[in-house]
């Protein structure tokens, strides 16, 4: 039988902690450590988010009802109809190619244009420094 063993977790930094706290010590915020549990045992560990909503059950695909997602769309079409209409807001996108075909040049443009929609924007690359990207992004 797993043991659980319950840790919070900042949803701003990512600070963990065996108790709650009403301050993170590692971003100085309020409020934002949330409790979740951490199945121990049996083959490695397996952590869902309590939350005060019960785990989810196996279900199957096709038993699942869709509905159409709201979309953000850029200039660049193409980009557009490989995502299925444009960006879905909360999803993550991974790119990955060869070096040098262009992901950074795509993606500095397209942060860009979501950017001056007032979105936030993470950038976060493997591949090139910081001092890297912003040249890219200033030439």
């Amino acid at each position: 039988m797993a043991k659980r063993k319950t840790k919070y977790v900042c949803q701003e930094c990512g600070y963990e902690s065996a108790k709650w706290m009403g301050k993170c010590p590692g971003c100085n915020n309020w409020n934002t450590l949330v409790e979740e549990v951490a199945a121990t045992g049996g083959r490695g560990n397996h952590t869902f988010n309590v939350g005060g909503k019960p785990a989810g059950k196996p279900e199957s695909i096709t038993s699942i009802e869709s509905q159409k997602e709201p979309r953000i769309t850029t200039t660049m079409q193409e980009f557009n109809r490989v995502l299925g209409g444009g960006i879905v807001l909360g999803s993550l996108v991974l790119i990955g190619g060869d070096p040098g075909i262009g992901k950074s040049t795509l993606l500095l443009q397209i942060s860009s244009q979501l950017a001056e929609k007032q979105l936030p924007v993470l950038y976060i690359s493997g591949e090139e420094s910081t001092r890297q990207t912003k040249l890219r992004a200033i030439g």
